[in-house]
């Protein structure tokens, strides 16, 4: 038997999970449009991962989390986000470079990790923030 906080904590994870879909298919699709361009994939990877963190954050703060976007959360959701946006920038353009396998892979490659991390810090963040 699951308690309604179980239940509860459930939802919120599967609600982040979509959100994070949303910012996924941005990040990726972008990504790739960016590289197919002619760009190197550590600026693809930053020019689409600062459009997907500004998706994930206005999903997340009224889909997953229930709460009101504020600016100061926004800015300290988007330094986290940046943080490990260049993280993953530097991940993907160095296995990129000593592997010559395609850039997408890698950056295929770092997405559980991140969003683990993403999830773990959202909910610190959002949860503490209170609707109204």
């Amino acid at each position: 038997m699951t308690t309604g906080r179980s239940r509860s904590a459930r939802i919120q994870f599967l609600r982040f999970f979509a959100s994070s879909a949303g910012g996924l298919v941005t990040d990726v699709v972008l990504f790739q449009v960016l590289v197919l361009l002619g760009l190197d994939p550590w600026l693809a990877n930053a020019i689409s991962s600062a459009a997907a963190i500004t998706v994930v954050y206005l999903l997340a703060t009224r889909y997953a989390f229930g709460t009101e976007t504020r600016w100061l959360t926004y800015a300290v959701f988007f330094g986290w986000y940046a943080g490990i946006v260049v993280a993953v920038s530097l991940f993907v353009q160095a296995m990129t470079t000593a592997t010559d396998l395609p850039a997408i892979l890698w950056k295929l490659a770092s997405i559980p990790v991140s969003f683990v991390l993403n999830y773990l810090f959202s909910r610190f963040l959002l949860t503490r923030v209170k609707k109204g």
